[in-house]
């Protein structure tokens, strides 16, 4: 009798390591409540509560031991906008991009499991912090023309054309971390590829990023409209220095 209830007890906690790898809301007591919770509010509760806390204040129970602060989604400024949109609040993508790439530098991991739907449904459910509402930012409104990016040196152009915001660089201090590591990519690229994918995006695309494989369509497309030729080489022969 003794060893059949122990054959029960062992079978049932495998069930539960079994079920709480598959679900981390298991041992959070999600399945056994009635309690009703937007797929946004499960994913923040279950990743996000610990550091940013119950009310998003960024004062979790982990908050004390970290630096930088989590982030307050009440009231706090927002750093991050991958899209150059303008502020105070970002855009959805941007938003979303951060919480799925982390953030290098900080205790904000990558949460690469995260389905594309569960990213935005966090993302809305973080929006719904924000006191005073959630303010979509102003779209960037098209110019007559491209804007041209100033620099008369490889280091000036990359960072004048935004590269330090997706990029880590240690030449300049740069830590982005959504784009690949360019620390020694002058000994993985030539200098014509370093000048392809500064053109045409897509047809160079690297095989690792900070999240995992580099995605399509992340970079800007438009350097070829907006840096000279002569800028151009400049900023791939600098690139093409880091090695």
């Amino acid at each position: 009798m003794a060893g059949k209830i122990l054959s029960w007890i062992v079978g049932l906690a495998l069930v539960l390591i079994f079920a709480t790898a598959v679900s981390p809301d298991l041992m959070r007591g999600y399945v056994f409540t009635q309690e009703q919770r937007s797929s946004g509010e499960r994913v923040y509760d279950t990743y996000c509560i610990g550091c940013h806390g119950e009310d998003g204040r960024g004062t979790g129970e982990a908050a004390p031991f970290l630096n930088p602060k989590p982030r307050d989604f009440v009231e706090g400024e927002f750093k991050y906008f991958h899209f150059n949109e303008a502020g105070p609040l970002p855009a959805d993508q941007s938003l979303e991009i951060t919480i799925r790439n982390g953030l290098p530098g900080s205790a904000m991991p990558a949460f690469t499991l995260l389905t594309d739907q569960e990213i935005k449904n966090v993302a809305t459910y973080i929006k719904s912090f924000r006191k005073g509402g959630w303010v979509e930012p102003e779209p960037i409104q098209a110019a007559a023309g491209p804007v041209l990016i100033e620099g008369e040196s490889g280091e000036q152009l990359f960072t004048n054309a935004g590269c330090v915001a997706c990029h880590l660089l240690d030449a300049v201090g740069s830590v982005g971390g959504i784009g690949p590591n360019l620390n020694d990519v002058g000994s993985r690229l030539s200098v014509d590829d370093i000048a392809r994918s500064i053109t045409d995006p897509n047809a160079v695309i690297a095989e690792v990023c900070p999240a995992g494989p580099c995605p399509a369509g992340v970079m800007p497309q438009d350097f070829a409209d907006r840096l000279s030729a002569e800028q151009i080489k400049l900023l791939a022969d600098y690139l093409f220095e880091q090695k």
